[in-house]
């Protein structure tokens, strides 16, 4: 046991920098993000207890997590602790919701239609400059509920991506929407999914003197749903629904890092400075998240408090997979997530900007 606390920091080190390569089916790196977490927990747990002991092993723990430390920022933000006083230049906003397919959670309120009369009253009438929205759908057939005809009649500026044509297509229309107060000068899509509903869109925006490129993002799905642990002590039935909920995460993972090296290559291309938001569907630990982080800044890691979880879903409450990066000449000047908004399976985010040359 002498050389314990040695072997457990080279482990985590080793774990830390394995987040940063690519997932591979080899070695089952695609597993490592959902370990990082863990592996700091423990690491600041053992950390804790060496510095109580004074054993020398502290510089061990110290030397760990100094090596995660980038993963440490993306878990809380401290950055906002250090920022000095806002420039006087004008700000405008942004804020993401996957609103759930428009159809809300059943659990969650007894009239459902009502509840989404009051998500689209909130829709149609923002907190924010920009608006995007992911897993919006629209029913072309219900006066109250075709919000592309509210939007048209109202005159609003505003850009829908949705699935090609389907059976079900003259009922119910599902995709991303971007909504602007600024004009909008260029729109299209960069992908789809097999399944259509996992999409990027982007729109350009006149702001003022500037164009601004702004990226609405769902990549792939985790494929979890409302996913429950089974309440049985059936061994094999609890071994065949692991097995399942891995083979979800593993085809979610790789997928996802396909989809973001094309995001990066399109944001790398840009003629204007870039806003990416969206659901992202991967940790702050995953490959992809860090692979944006390497060339956009994240808003939460610069602006955001505590721990700013995005997801209120059935699976899990601690997680943040809802994001908004940027670049120079762009600037963060704050960021909520504002948790009191509780339409869908995730919480809004909301992000304050300058641009500033």
């Amino acid at each position: 046991m002498r050389y314990f606390n040695f072997i457990v920091a080279i482990l985590l080190s080793l774990l830390y920098a394995t987040g940063r390569i690519p997932p591979s089916e080899k070695y089952n790196l695609w597993i490592t993000s959902f370990v990082i977490p863990v592996a700091l927990v423990a690491n600041h747990i053992l950390l804790l207890i060496s510095l109580l002991l004074r054993k020398k092993s502290t510089f061990y723990y110290v030397v760990a997590l100094l090596i995660g430390s980038t993963y440490l920022f993306s878990t809380i933000g401290l950055k906002h602790l250090f920022k000095g006083e806002k420039s006087p230049v004008k700000t405008f906003s942004v804020i993401n919701y996957n609103i759930g397919g428009f159809h809300m959670r059943p659990n969650a309120y007894k009239n459902t239609d009502s509840a989404r009369i009051a998500l689209k009253n909130w829709l149609l009438h923002p907190e924010a400059d920009i608006q995007c929205y992911q897993e919006f759908a629209n029913f072309p057939r219900s006066p109250e509920f075709n919000v592309i005809e509210q939007l048209n009649q109202s005159g609003s500026h505003y850009y829908f991506s949705q699935e090609e044509e389907t059976p079900r297509a003259y009922y119910y229309r599902a995709g991303t929407l971007i909504l602007s107060r600024f004009p909008i000068i260029s729109s299209g899509d960069l992908l789809a999914s097999k399944n259509g509903f996992n999409r990027i869109a982007y729109a350009d925006l006149k702001i003022e003197e500037d164009t601004v490129r702004i990226i609405n993002v769902h990549l792939e799905s985790m494929g979890l749903g409302n996913y429950r642990p089974p309440n049985t002590n059936n061994f094999e039935y609890v071994k065949s629904t692991t097995r399942s909920i891995l083979s979800k995460l593993k085809v979610g993972v790789f997928e996802r890092s396909k989809q973001i090296k094309q995001l990066v290559a399109f944001i790398e291309a840009s003629p204007y400075p870039v806003i990416c938001v969206g659901d992202f569907n991967d940790l702050p630990y995953s490959y992809s998240y860090q692979f944006m982080k390497k060339r956009m800044k994240n808003t939460f890691e610069e602006s955001g408090k505590g721990f700013g979880f995005t997801y209120n879903g059935g699976t899990l409450k601690v997680l943040r997979i809802d994001n908004q990066f940027y670049a120079s000449p762009i600037h963060s000047v704050g960021f909520e997530t504002l948790d009191h908004i509780k339409y869908s399976d995730h919480f809004p985010i909301r992000g304050e900007y300058q641009i500033i040359r």
